[in-house]
């Protein structure tokens, strides 16, 4: 026993910035593949999550660790100070204010860009209309399946729907839309970019696609409806007293991050998760 806890203080002599890094805590979420989510060996990953982790691993100062919770929870951990970061919101100091007057952001500041999310149309090539067409009213006619409850397609195209200009069917999993586009049942889906591409990869590696692909169809990306930035967001209460070191943090986080681009990383990042030879 002694030998052992010799050992243990010559480590951290010979370790010092074990003993002086700084732990932070950062509310995530764990539901939404290819962003964050568990993997099937019960480990928390995804795109955001390994891209926060890889610029840790450069920034010895620090040590964090991740609190998955639901979405609107963890929104509220930020505006209360409760937590020293939120991954990944989109940009949203104007509209995420605090309850009380003199109202200001509850998240500030927000890290440099970490991802780009693009909401997208796919469709059976054959079906697609020509490029730089006007969504939705160019896809008048063809049959679309989307997720149950998604309304990123926008109003005008549920009014479309409604009107019964475009056909519309809901499926509740993502394999399921992929399903019926290889099998020539629709001829479009919308569904952020990332997120078709990591079911296309999975069900390639499973046989899945091959099964459903029965007619030649081939996928293309038609048009992009939507563009959002993830960012890590920094809880902007009581700051000063409960995270007197988060403009460190802050500045040494975005100067990884901005090598990390440079240097390729975050792309290698993101090509674990999504298939290269589909939209990303």
């Amino acid at each position: 026993m002694k030998k052992v806890c010799f050992a243990l203080l010559l480590w951290l002599f010979v370790n010092p910035a074990v003993l002086s890094a700084q732990h932070v805590k950062i509310a995530t979420y764990d539901t939404l593949p290819p962003f964050a989510f568990t993997n099937k060996d019960g480990e928390l990953t995804g795109i955001y999550i390994e891209i926060v982790k890889a610029a840790l691993a450069r920034m010895p100062d620090y040590t964090a660790s991740f609190n998955v919770l639901p979405w609107a929870r963890a929104k509220q951990e930020a505006a209360a100070g409760a937590t020293f970061a939120i991954l990944p919101p989109y940009f949203h100091a104007h509209d995420w204010l605090t309850e009380t007057e003199p109202k200001r952001p509850y998240i500030w500041p927000y890290s440099l860009p970490l991802f780009t999310q693009h909401d997208v149309v796919v469709c059976n090539e054959n079906a697609a209309p020509p490029v730089d067409t006007n969504f939705p009213m160019d896809y008048q006619g063809l049959r679309f399946v989307m997720a149950r409850g998604d309304g990123r397609a926008g109003e005008q195209f549920f009014q479309l729907a409604k009107e019964k200009k475009v056909e519309l069917k809901l499926l509740d999993k993502a394999e399921s839309i992929i399903s019926f586009l290889l099998l020539a049942r629709a001829d479009c889906t919308i569904m952020p970019r990332s997120v078709f591409s990591w079911y296309v990869k999975q069900m390639k590696q499973s046989g899945e696609y091959q099964k459903y692909d029965r007619n030649g169809v081939n996928l293309v990306e038609a048009t992009t409806i939507f563009r959002n930035d993830g960012y890590l967001g920094y809880s902007d209460i009581n700051a000063e007293q409960n995270f007197p070191f988060k403009k460190d943090f802050a500045i040494k986080f975005d100067i990884e991050i901005y090598k990390m681009k440079k240097t390729g990383v975050i792309q290698q990042i993101v090509e674990r998760f999504i298939a290269k030879d589909n939209p990303q």
